[in-house]
């Protein structure tokens, strides 16, 4: 092998070898001092599976266990081929397979237990190194719209294109933060989006996001923001903050200032959903906040609560100089109560589903 393989374990606190090097093959695992690789855990046989060599390549072989040998989650049952990045487990100890260039014996009975395997490594690691090395992700757009119905910008919507992986961003950060790549995908997406709707010619104003563990680091988020402003002057950029992506105020104000010296445009999203930023409103004042979901949805009642709170919430902040946006305006009724309220700007299903990036 040109590489030096092994499973890594990620159990912490666990008695167990955080690390099989597979540098001499084959070996035996279980829980026989006979073993090469001993585990003292009482779910594994006391010779569990072995890992061979064949033709170059890495078979795992199942010896009859009692709770199993299993490749990304699926109990295998016969010799399997091992591929850079599985999941494996023996019984339910946890390994995944990676790469570097270049037990004390107890009592005969192996103890049965449930088959809950654990998951903290995420399945289609590979897959997921390819997506961000050939950048196979593409954007979306979502329309807002002016209170007559005219278009005034877009949100950017990042989509994966692996054709071994789903195209939710949800899916995919969940696996980029079993991988601790979030910060690399966001920017992956974000690159990929400026890079389409300059193609697409768009002129109007584009709201983009990031992973709140960018937030975490506000002189490298701007530093990344100021070389994809030196890429694309034109843009009409609106950077959307989470209420909980960044709790502490001086790192709010830094990323104010920063985006003001870049001449991009700050949006408080899903406000409403959690604390409001009250205190950042006047300390690091946004130039659009964007009322969350939870609060448009349902609120074509005038006289109830919900209808109440969101119009003096729009009043409160529109007296600030603040514009206000609508997200997840999905019904004519909703529509027409945050017309009455009188808030700026609309998003949401009512007025159209994502679609590709077009020419405007």
């Amino acid at each position: 092998m040109d590489n030096t393989y092994y499973l890594e374990s990620r159990i912490a606190g666990s008695t167990n070898p955080q690390r099989i090097v597979l540098d001499t093959l084959p070996i035996t695992i279980g829980r026989s001092a006979d073993c090469a690789v001993i585990i003292n855990n009482s779910s594994l046989s006391r010779v569990h599976a072995r890992i061979e060599l064949h033709a170059n390549k890495l078979i795992l072989c199942d010896l009859d266990s009692t709770n199993g040998c299993f490749v990304n989650h699926q109990r295998i049952v016969s010799n399997t081929e091992l591929q850079l990045g599985d999941i494996v487990h023996f019984a339910g100890i946890e390994y995944c397979l990676k790469a570097e260039d270049n037990c004390a014996e107890d009592d005969d009975r192996t103890r049965i237990y449930m088959q809950t395997l654990p998951k903290h490594f995420a399945v289609k690691s590979k897959e997921f190194a390819e997506l961000l090395d050939q950048q196979l992700v593409t954007t979306f757009q979502q329309i807002i719209t002016l209170q007559n119905g005219d278009v005034y910008g877009y949100e950017l919507l990042g989509r994966g294109k692996h054709p071994s992986l789903g195209a939710s961003p949800f899916e995919l950060f969940k696996i980029a933060e079993s991988l601790n790549k979030q910060n690399e995908l966001s920017v992956l997406f974000r690159r990929r989006g400026f890079m389409q709707a300059e193609l697409a010619g768009i002129k109007k104003p584009l709201f983009f996001n990031s992973h709140p563990e960018e937030c975490h680091n506000p002189d490298q988020l701007l530093s990344e923001l100021s070389e994809l402003r030196k890429l694309h002057p034109s843009l009409q950029l609106i950077f959307e903050v989470h209420e909980a992506a960044v709790t502490d105020l001086g790192a709010m104000i830094a990323i104010r200032n920063g985006l003001t010296d870049l001449n991009i445009g700050l949006a408080y999203d899903d406000f409403g959903s959690g604390q409001a930023r009250l205190r950042e409103l006047t300390e690091a004042p946004p130039d659009i906040v964007k009322f969350d979901i939870s609060l448009v949805r349902g609120i074509g009642n005038s006289e109830s609560a919900r209808y109440k709170l969101l119009a003096s919430l729009n009043k409160l902040v529109q007296d600030m100089g603040i514009a206000t946006l609508a997200e997840g305006v999905e019904t004519e009724d909703d529509a027409i109560a945050c017309h009455t309220i009188g808030i700026n700007y609309f998003q949401g299903y009512y007025y159209g589903r994502p679609t590709a990036i077009t020419s405007e």
